[in-house]
């Protein structure tokens, strides 16, 4: 039985090659398999959840050949979506990915819409088959990537992109999630860069399922998240190729030359794909996510949303950290009033605290000048109380420096005088990050408001005429600023003028000189 069935596929291969070098001298030979390729899927439709390798063969020959005879083949592409739509969840897997892959093909050649098709992929993602979802995902970004190469198809662009958006609401994990990825890819590859894909992907925030939520918050903190079905093949070949200690030590002791030669090399690829890898990592947040918030309908909704749902949650440590560096970059992008939320991060604000670095860079970035300096006032004390005193590790002190600057520079009415001649005596301490960290403060009162600092620490020249504005204040611009320095400036009819007459004085001092 194997023996002739693999008889069978050798000469469905035969024939097939045959068929693409003469379509019209074959087309008996074509027609008498369409008719076999019936006949089984009538007796297949009495019982759908058995394998059956031979109907899969057909049904793969048939669509490698459409192409060539595409009237006969007009009903074939229907029925093998009818397949799926009604019979996907209780097909055989190699058969369901088999259609599937038939159907990729048909697209591939251009006998089927993608506005036809894709609907159908999408439905497809609910199918417990992880293999099926990554082959399907692969090509719903792939052919919309293709679609939009030579011009926008806003047509097809808004008919899938209200299908994503229905799905991504919907209660099932799976489909929910993979619809999620195919919108975070397309806004990464700048193919949907709207601002309706963005605020999809906000709702999504506020999803049931905690794995969706996480996506949609990494979306915005600028990471390209995929689901772990289709995890990056540049990260496996990165990680399979990390280099031992092992290998370092036969790299380069052991071994002939031309052995160690071809080693080193290896180790020089690999530790180039990985500073590559690294790169890209470090550089797909830097504008995508900033640019992701600035296209919110409704920040402050959002915000207070988020807040709400981080201060209700019994999530996992760093999903809650998630959520507090999205509501804080949201809040320094658009200059929103939460107040709630720096009582909030009060709390996780000690030096114990598990990743407090990224707590204070949390606070941070949520500082600005609108925010009363009366909300931050208790935040900043608390810093200064556990982070910079004697009793703390440089380490810590160096960072509640640091903190303290950063939200001074947002917002310098949280400083008090005291407050700032205290902090300034650690200019002399005996560790050197610390008195840094202390200068570093020094040196931006100097330009803010050198009257609040001792006159030993003010330095030469300073403006004492200086202030720190008072909230709310704001002084509108009278004109350009350095307008000045180009009404000053020669022109350039000065400039040639001056230019001649330098030369006509040193060929009159030439001509004396001759005579």
């Amino acid at each position: 039985m194997a023996a002739s069935l693999h008889t069978k596929v050798w000469e469905l291969d035969q024939l097939r090659n045959l068929i693409k070098r003469d379509p019209g001298g074959y087309l008996t030979e074509f027609r008498l398999q369409y008719s076999h390729y019936e006949a089984t899927r009538d007796i297949f439709m009495m019982q759908p959840s058995k394998n059956s390798k031979e109907f899969g063969d057909l049904i793969m020959f048939i669509a490698q050949v459409s192409h060539c005879y595409p009237k006969e083949c007009t009903e074939f592409r229907k029925e093998l979506m009818q397949m799926l739509d009604k019979h996907a969840t209780v097909l055989d897997a190699m058969l369901r990915r088999s259609l599937v892959q038939a159907l990729i093909l048909i697209r591939n050649r251009g006998l089927v819409e993608a506005r036809e098709i894709l609907p159908l992929f999408f439905k497809l993602f609910r199918c417990q088959d992880k293999l099926l979802r990554k082959q399907i995902f692969q090509h719903i970004v792939a052919d919309l990537q293709r679609s939009n190469a030579k011009h926008r198809d806003d047509k097809l662009n808004r008919k899938i992109q209200n299908f994503l958006y229905s799905i991504v609401n919907e209660d099932n994990e799976i489909s929910a999630k993979k619809s999620l990825c195919v919108l975070t890819q397309m806004y990464h590859k700048r193919i949907w860069s709207d601002a309706n894909t963005v605020n999809v992907v906000a709702n999504a925030v506020f999803h049931k399922s905690s794995r969706i939520t996480v996506a949609a918050l990494k979306f915005f903190m600028g990471h390209d998240d995929v689901d772990s079905d289709v995890d990056s093949d540049e990260e496996e070949e990165a990680s399979m190729e990390l280099a031992t200690r092992e290998d370092i030590y036969k790299a380069f002791k052991k071994g002939t030359k031309a052995s160690k030669r071809k080693k080193q090399l290896k180790l020089k690829r690999a530790q180039m794909a990985m500073k590559k890898l690294q790169k890209t990592h470090q550089d797909k947040g830097k504008t995508y996510s900033f640019t992701a918030i600035q296209l919110l309908h409704d920040p402050q909704g959002f915000g207070e949303r988020l807040f709400s749902k981080l201060n209700k949650t019994n999530e996992r440590w760093e999903t809650k950290l998630l959520m507090m560096n999205v509501i804080s970059r949201v809040i320094g992008v658009h200059q929103l009033l939460i107040l709630n939320y720096y009582s909030f991060l009060q709390k996780y604000l000690q030096p114990h605290q598990k990743e407090v670095t990224q707590v204070l860079s949390a606070l941070i970035q949520a500082t600005h000048n609108l925010v009363p300096d009366d909300v931050l006032a208790p935040v900043t004390r608390q810093v200064c109380n556990y982070f910079i005193n004697d009793k703390s590790r440089p380490e810590a002190m160096v960072v509640g420096l640091k903190t303290v600057r950063e939200m001074c520079v947002r917002q310098p009415l949280i400083m008090s005088p005291d407050l700032l001649q205290d902090l300034a005596q650690y200019k002399k301490f005996k560790e050197k990050g610390v008195s840094m960290a202390a200068r570093s403060l020094i040196g931006l009162f100097r330009i803010l408001s050198p009257g609040m600092l001792h006159k030993k620490d003010r330095g030469k020249g300073s403006d004492m005429d200086a202030g720190v504005e008072a909230y709310g204040e704001f002084k509108a611009a009278s004109g350009v600023e350095g307008i000045e320095l180009l009404r000053n400036a020669p022109s350039d009819s000065e400039d040639s003028d001056s230019d001649m007459d330098s030369m006509d004085g040193d060929s009159g001092d030439e001509g004396e000189g001759l005579g």
